[in-house]
């Protein structure tokens, strides 16, 4: 059972869709999912070895914060539209945490190595490009909290009195252990984020060649649809300057032009509507989305809304391109 709902909240997504923000955010689940364990055992140790209940007590409820995000991420639109500024929030949280148990267990077992997993995380979660000043920021919130910590006493801060002297050698051999581990899984991680860019990239590059080729194909069968309506090239440039003109005798012109066109469009569906019927006009001269929606003062949702009750009303498959489709008739 427990099996089962971590393997459904680390899967969920990646199941609905195929993408790379969907697959991110998978990865974003399996990381939260290893933090969940990493800091689980880490303070079921503490509390076994060291009766230190501060210590654990915090450690445990950090380790279930971790699985309540993972609860919840995929659940919540607001948690996924500022998922960049709760990352950012908790790796300044703990920055701060990792500066307090460091001066709590003496400033002698070893905390500070952590501050190094914290850095090496922010490749994984941010962009170089895109958040420097983030990412100046955060490295700027860790050096301040490595220094303080190292150079001023802060007496303000609880020592523990679990703690033998006896001690701290195990507990800085194991965080050293603990953030070697901590450290290898953010390799890990950010090579398979890396993996999921450069698999965005090829994606990108085929999907550019592939509408490359759909133009020069619908080019050519526009071509030939000039030829079997007898149209120049004038006619041409006449119609195209008046649909993205948005002229009110568009519409004319182009079943002047093109006769056959929506009369064979009414015999597929009979229940197209006038505007329904002007889009395809628009589709049949290879406008675009973006284009369809400067032309008639729409957005490109409403647009993309159109064509796609279209394309329903025309049973044309989506793998078929509508304007490809609507060029051929």
């Amino acid at each position: 059972m427990i099996y089962r709902f971590f393997f459904k909240m680390i899967n969920d997504e990646q199941e609905k869709t195929g993408d790379f923000d969907n697959n991110y955010q998978h990865l974003i689940n399996r990381y939260l999912l290893f933090l969940f364990f990493i800091f689980l055992f880490y303070s079921v140790f503490i509390i076994t070895f060291f009766g230190d209940l501060l210590i654990s007590t915090f450690l445990t409820v950090i380790t279930f914060f971790w699985l309540f995000l993972l609860a919840i991420k995929s659940k919540t639109q607001r948690f996924r539209k500022n998922l960049k500024t709760m990352i950012i929030s908790i790796i300044v949280l703990l920055t701060f945490i990792v500066s307090f148990f460091y001066i709590h267990t003496h400033k002698n077992a070893g905390v500070e190595y952590f501050y190094f997993c914290i850095l090496f995380a922010i490749p994984f979660f941010l962009n170089y490009k895109k958040d420097s000043f983030v990412i100046f920021f955060i490295v700027f919130i860790i050096s301040i909290n490595f220094i303080g910590s190292l150079y001023f006493d802060l007496d303000f801060i609880p020592r523990s009195r679990f703690f033998k002297q006896g001690d701290f050698k195990i507990v800085k051999l194991w965080n050293i252990l603990f953030s070697i581990t901590c450290f290898s899984m953010d390799i890990v991680f950010i090579a398979q984020k890396d993996k999921l860019i450069n698999g965005l990239i090829v994606k990108t590059r085929i999907k550019d060649s592939t509408i490359k080729d759909l133009e020069k194909t619908n080019a050519e069968l526009m071509k030939h649809q000039m030829l079997i309506n007898h149209l120049t090239e004038e006619n041409i440039q006449e119609i195209l300057s008046l649909a993205e003109s948005n002229s009110p005798v568009f519409f004319e012109k182009f079943q002047v032009f093109f006769p056959h066109f929506i009369p064979e469009l009414l015999v597929i569906n009979s229940n197209l509507i006038h505007s329904e019927l002007y889009f395809c006009a628009l589709m049949k001269l290879d406008f675009d989305t973006k284009k369809i929606a400067q032309c008639t003062n729409n957005s490109i949702r409403a647009v993309e809304s159109k064509k796609y009750r279209i394309r329903k009303k025309l049973n044309i498959s989506s793998e078929i391109n509508i304007n490809s489709f609507l060029i051929k008739i």
